[in-house]
């Protein structure tokens, strides 16, 4: 069985060569960040590819050495339901050509905890996976993939998760983990550099005690039109909790921009931001 697209066309381009022209200018004279060792775990957008495209594309280019398989983890905008869904067949469908899954991997974490399970539904509608995809394909060729669809609930779906990808860490050794989600939602340009960096700054501790104050902080505030600080909140848990467990705490914020640096709207923006995290020195 193989997933197939549902948003190409829309968050990026269906036709093979205008893919292949976008995903190559993003990185076209694009130097890596520099740093001692790869990123294990990334915080990337999931907007259209005009909005936060490059971004995206930055963020897979810190990473110097291609890593045997990307775990991709996006919130579920469209289905509501607890727990965590994953897509075990053999391959994602993009327009590039076919990115093979990693069903061991797939495996390893359903059979971890009956919470982790295919629920096909979830990925039914759902943009914040796929459109990370062609790009996986393009970048890193040999890379496989597991692509998540996360539910709500912390004990229903952060949770389970952390504890199944330490485990495979440990059990089946190194992979990158990316944590999809855009930032600030709707506010004007202004506050949503204000709110973003505040929620940036919390998210460089690693204390997923002192982000999660900083969300209900601003959230507090009620800003015109602002609905939240940021939309992938179980995927964002997911990796602080990850990072900490592994040792791989150190974060950098590689770039921060939002949609109105884009379209010169400042009226309504979405926020979007590339953020690394590195195996902290003398921790496995």
């Amino acid at each position: 069985m193989k997933l197939q697209p549902v948003v190409a066309g829309q968050f990026y381009p269906k036709g093979r060569q205008e893919l292949l022209s976008a995903l190559d200018g993003f990185v076209a004279g694009m130097k890596a960040p520099e740093a001692s060792q790869d990123p294990v775990g990334l915080l990337l957008p999931h907007a259209g590819y005009p909005y936060s495209g490059a971004l995206a594309a930055l963020g897979y280019r810190s990473v110097t050495r291609p890593p045997k398989t990307v775990v991709i983890a996006g919130p579920s905008h469209f289905l509501p339901f607890q727990g965590v869904s994953l897509f075990a067949g053999e391959a994602v469908v993009t327009p590039l050509g076919d990115l093979t899954v990693d069903q061991e991997a797939c495996r390893f974490l359903m059979d971890s905890d009956a919470r982790i399970a295919e629920v096909p539904p979830a990925f039914a509608r759902e943009h914040s996976v796929e459109v990370h995809l062609p790009m996986v394909l393009r970048y890193w060729p040999g890379t496989q993939v597991v692509p998540i669809v996360m539910g709500q609930g912390r004990r229903q779906a952060v949770e389970p998760l952390v504890k199944a990808l330490v485990r495979l860490w440990k059990e089946r050794g190194p992979f990158l983990f990316v944590a999809s989600s855009d930032l600030s939602h709707y506010p004007s340009y202004d506050i949503a550099k204000k709110a973003d960096k505040e929620f940036l700054d919390a998210l460089l501790t690693g204390d997923e005690g002192q982000v999660e104050a900083v969300d209900r902080g601003i959230m507090g505030r009620h800003y015109e039109e602002y609905h939240c600080t940021h939309c992938g909140k179980e995927p964002v848990s997911v990796l602080l909790g990850w990072v900490k467990a592994i040792g791989a705490g150190k974060a950098r914020i590689l770039d921060y921009r939002n949609s109105g640096d884009v379209t010169g709207d400042l009226s309504r923006v979405v926020g979007y931001a590339c953020a690394a995290f590195y195996p902290e020195r003398g921790r496995p």
